[in-house]
């Protein structure tokens, strides 16, 4: 485990003229601190990187899992739960997208990521829809 060294003297005086810090000594090395890189693994699960990884994998698929006209309408949003959210253009969308459609969406999207990955689906109005040409 690296250790960080206590400051030099040299380095002491430097950072105390730069900084105006009073004190004449440095400050003894605190045995109960840690290492900035031993906090960063956990500080990335928290983000859920890899749910966001994954929901990238999936829209670099989405046209063709879903064809060019779903995938002009759809988008994938993400991933939480096992459940996928998918961002439509338009409240239409969600109707036509109900019963059928889902399960077969749902189904090519099991096969290529695997059952385990994603459980369902859920729709909701884009709040960011794509720039009409």
């Amino acid at each position: 485990m690296n250790r960080r060294k206590p400051f030099d003297k040299g380095q002491w005086q430097v950072a105390r003229e730069r900084f105006h810090i009073a004190d004449y000594a440095p400050p003894a090395p605190d045995a109960g601190a840690h290492p900035l890189g031993a906090l960063i693994p956990e500080v990335f699960k928290n983000m859920k990187l890899d749910a966001h990884a994954q929901v990238a994998q999936i829209a670099a698929a989405w046209p063709e899992l879903v064809g060019p006209q779903l995938a002009a309408n759809t988008r994938p949003a993400h991933l939480e739960n096992k459940i996928l959210a998918v961002f439509v253009s338009h409240p239409a969308w969600i109707m036509e997208l109900r019963g059928a459609m889902t399960a077969e969406i749902l189904a090519r999207l099991q096969a290529r990521f695997g059952k385990t990955e994603i459980k369902n689906l859920r729709f909701a109005i884009d709040p960011e829809p794509p720039a009409r040409r």
